[in-house]
């Protein structure tokens, strides 16, 4: 008998201390307010089942046997309104809920009838047991078994469609089975089936398993809850001891020991809640900068398949036009005077600007993309700085500028991609001559111990010491530079190429107005 009466003592404690728990996490949430009025169902069965296993006489347990049906009718009923709640299917499903609240309002006032418990009598070693009426056998087929069916068929249609919640559903169906399954021992001995309630403890793991289900949904956090319980029965502990302790000496002792378990506990109720709480920020900082990266990710996919899909579609008009322009120019088409000349010649400059934009917008893609294609070969860096030079020597002419080279050997092997090389080395010059109003360009190439050195310095336009750290960034120019025809992609693209060889890339300038220095280092 006393295995029965720990048991229903041992459901109250857990289903009140939870209910309390998660009721004042949050008493605005129906969710939560469902779950508090399920395990006060609960309480209320389990405390009255204590109190019918105790009783000494017919009358009184016959009363508290009466009243703890009264509990056991809400149990199913709250549950099944907790199960629609969690899974959103409470508006779908109101008429359903109010019939089964109506039903329950109408079969409580027979509770204390015949109709609901005849009486009881000795079964076993049991010397009150009650002995069911016609309506209590309604309950348990159709609200208690009824409803416990109808909520496992609908957690398992959900269980197989709602990847979301599928764990925490696993959670619910394991505390319903442990739950009602153990409930559901009670009943046998009301029909003389020789079956003792064993399971009765079971059912305290059931509102359990539904606050470890809500938890994993984020509507209760169990780390919170469990350190709360581990106080609360700690201090459940030392509370009864200091009660049924006789000696002012133990009581003392118990007493002092309670009040440090309480300001150690709401210590440590505080601290994990903090971590907890720190972690949710984390966690939604962290789940949102996901989700930011991925936006990125799909704008830096668009923005490569649009820069893709314009390069090409422009690169090949420009070709034509710059062909025709040529024709005209080399009078194919006839004499043409020698201003319409001029015009022509800068049809072909802008076509020229054109296409190496196109380039530009070409070669980034591929670096995005890491689909750069690289020919290292030995090849002779001076001859390749040499053509560039007097590629660009008739710019700087136009432009009256005093465009030297110096060399310091005339060979110097390394082994690079010439194509690759030979944009770095034009794009460094072309940048120079572009950025120097007057003065001098001046190209330098020679050896640095084991390495080789290029360079191109300017009397130009200079650069501001803040903007030296950032100029091989994408699109970046400075302030001064806008004014003149770029895309600040050029010396990005040349910062990537000269790591592809493993080299080094930099600029040096005293300042605005005082010219500037391009340096590209790499191994011979």
């Amino acid at each position: 008998m006393s295995l029965f009466i720990f048991s229903a003592l041992f459901n109250a404690f857990v289903a009140g201390l939870l209910g309390f728990v998660v009721i004042l996490k949050n008493r605005k949430e129906l969710i939560n307010k469902l779950f508090f009025g399920l395990s006060i169902s609960v309480v209320f069965w389990s405390l009255s089942y204590w109190k019918w296993l105790s009783s000494n006489n017919i009358d009184v347990a016959l009363f508290w046997i009466r009243l703890l049906s009264v509990g056991s009718l809400f149990i199913p009923v709250f549950y099944t309104h907790w199960i629609l709640s969690f899974l959103n299917l409470h508006n779908q499903k109101k008429n359903l809920i109010r019939v089964l609240y109506i039903i329950i309002f109408l079969i409580i006032p027979f509770s204390f009838s015949d109709l609901f418990i005849r009486g009881v009598v000795p079964k076993f070693i049991f010397p009150y047991w009650p002995n069911p009426g016609i309506l209590y056998t309604f309950y348990l087929i159709f609200i208690y078994i009824g409803l416990t069916v109808y909520t496992m068929v609908i957690l398992l249609r959900y269980y197989k469609k709602d990847s979301e919640k599928y764990k925490s559903i696993q959670y619910i169906i394991l505390g319903s089975i442990l739950g009602f399954g153990g409930g559901i021992t009670n009943f046998f001995l009301w029909y003389d089936i020789p079956v003792f309630p064993y399971g009765n403890i079971l059912v305290s793991f059931y509102p359990l398993m539904l606050v470890i289900a809500s938890s994993k949904y984020h509507l209760f956090n169990i780390k919170i809850i469990a350190t709360e319980l581990l106080v609360f029965l700690i201090w459940a502990t030392i509370l009864f001891e200091f009660l049924i302790e006789e000696s002012l000496k133990g009581q003392m002792v118990a007493g002092g020991l309670f009040v440090f378990m309480m300001v150690a506990g709401i210590w440590l109720i505080k601290s994990v809640i903090k971590e907890v709480r720190q972690r949710e920020k984390i966690e939604k900082l962290a789940g949102e900068l996901k989700a930011a990266n991925e936006k990125l990710i799909e704008l830096d996919k668009t923005k490569a398949g649009m820069y893709s899909f314009v390069s090409h579609q422009i690169k090949a008009p420009i070709g034509i036009i710059k062909g025709f322009a040529q024709l005209i120019y080399d009078g194919s088409y006839g004499a043409i005077p020698e201003k319409v000349k001029e015009r022509v010649e800068d049809i072909k400059k802008s076509c020229d600007r054109l296409i190496k934009l196109v380039e530009d917008f070409l070669n980034l893609r591929k670096i995005e993309e890491g689909k750069m294609d690289y020919q290292f070969e030995e090849i002779n860096i001076v001859d390749l700085a040499k053509s560039v030079f007097e590629e660009l020597k008739l710019l700087a002419e136009q432009k009256k500028l005093e465009f030297t080279m110096e060399c310091a050997e005339e060979k110097i092997t390394v082994k690079a991609d010439e194509q690759r090389l030979r944009q770095v080395i034009l794009n460094l010059i072309e940048n120079s001559i572009k950025y120097t109003p007057s003065g001098f360009v001046k190209v330098e190439l020679g050896m640095e111990n084991d390495s080789v050195l290029f360079s191109v310095s300017d009397s130009g336009i200079g650069i501001k010491k803040e903007v030296l750290s950032e100029l091989f960034d994408q699109f970046k120019r400075a302030k001064e530079a806008r004014a003149i025809q770029g895309t600040g992609l050029g010396l990005f693209v040349a910062r990537e190429i000269v790591k592809a060889h493993n080299g080094e890339i930099w600029a040096e300038s005293e300042g605005e107005g005082k010219g500037s220095g391009f340096y590209v280092k790499l191994k011979s």
